[in-house]
């Protein structure tokens, strides 16, 4: 059990924190883990779609790897194992958008995870000590106006956490909470598969629904004109770095999972995955290229351009391993 401070109440299992730069895809499989279903980050990132989910600025934001709808992962996420309830109000929460209307729907955030935590489970809440997506532990206070006790991405740092009062959060994109009431059972693994693939197809083939952020496919070119024209925040550039990375490891991993346990299928597959290898390399080497925190590495006109050649590796790879997907999705499946 969880260590407990005074007047807290707290969920009855271990939690450990799941390390990861999408933070969601962490903070999911943390509580699914701790929920007992049997997976890691790749089934979360692959089968919710997040690891084929690329947002990019034109200046390279950090929030590029959050700006997408988050609700769309959901139709995913709900075959891992546990029934999910979520709740967003959309109305951003930080800064000077604070006010009694935006902090109404921190209350309503606060109450459901409270909810959650005093039924002995634990839930995904965002912008725990900064915008990103934390394990929400336990409460302390009370059900109405108290505090999260969390579990979050300082556990890499080995920060301290403190408790986080129910009006706390800075929360860009609306208070947020993902909760996994009940177990839940698929029999039809196949199709979950199929599914996965074709949502992952669906989001690299669209484009942006928010204007200066490229989406899919179309984020490389993005980021490649943005590290040309040397007008890519430094910051956010290798944050960006980091996050793609690791998604498309996540990519690759969960295709080679999906290829060998639908062996009809195994071909086109297993192509995809010897592609993603492509564009894992590559992006590898941009997060080498631009480490975080970052210096000074994007304002090197060397730099820059070793990076572009990779992005543009990266993309060519990609391209190729989503025509190998649209193969397989155009056969049959099933044994």
């Amino acid at each position: 059990m969880e260590t407990a401070t005074a007047q807290a109440v707290m969920v009855p299992m271990k939690v450990e924190w799941q390390p990861a730069w999408l933070t969601w895809v962490g903070a999911t499989t943390t509580c699914l883990k701790a929920l007992g279903v049997n997976c890691d980050p790749a089934d979360v990132a692959g089968t919710s779609g997040y690891a084929f989910t690329m947002s990019v600025h034109e200046a390279l934001c950090p929030s590029g790897p959050t700006m997408f709808d988050w609700g769309s992962l959901l139709s995913g996420v709900n075959f891992l194992g546990r029934s999910t309830i979520n709740y967003q109000s959309c109305d951003c929460y930080t800064g000077e958008f604070r006010n009694d209307r935006t902090r109404a729907h921190c209350r309503m955030a606060y109450e459901i995870a409270a909810k959650e935590i005093s039924e002995g489970r634990p839930c995904v809440i965002w912008g725990a000590y900064v915008p990103e997506f934390a394990v929400a532990i336990g409460i302390e206070g009370g059900m109405q106006e108290g505090k999260y006790i969390v579990k979050s991405c300082r556990e890499c740092s080995k920060e301290e956490q403190p408790p986080i009062s129910w009006d706390g959060l800075d929360a860009p994109g609306g208070p947020y909470v993902l909760a996994f009431p009940t177990p839940t059972q698929f029999a039809d693994r196949v199709g979950i598969d199929k599914q996965a693939v074709a949502r992952a197809v669906r989001l690299l083939r669209s484009e942006s629904a928010f204007p200066k952020y490229g989406f899919g496919l179309e984020a490389y070119d993005w980021w490649i004109k943005a590290l040309e024209t040397n007008t890519a925040d430094a910051f956010g550039n290798a944050y960006n770095s980091q996050c793609y990375a690791e998604a498309k490891r996540y990519a690759r991993d969960f295709l080679g999972k999906v290829a060998s346990r639908n062996k009809k299928v195994a071909e086109p597959l297993s192509k995809a995955v010897e592609h993603y290898t492509g564009t894992v390399d590559a992006m590898s080497l941009l997060a080498k290229l631009f480490p975080f925190p970052p210096g000074e590495e994007v304002k090197d006109e060397k730099t820059r351009a070793k990076a572009v050649k990779a992005l543009k590796r990266a993309k060519k790879s990609e391209k190729k391993a989503v025509e190998a997907l649209e193969d397989a999705l155009k056969m049959d499946w099933k044994e």
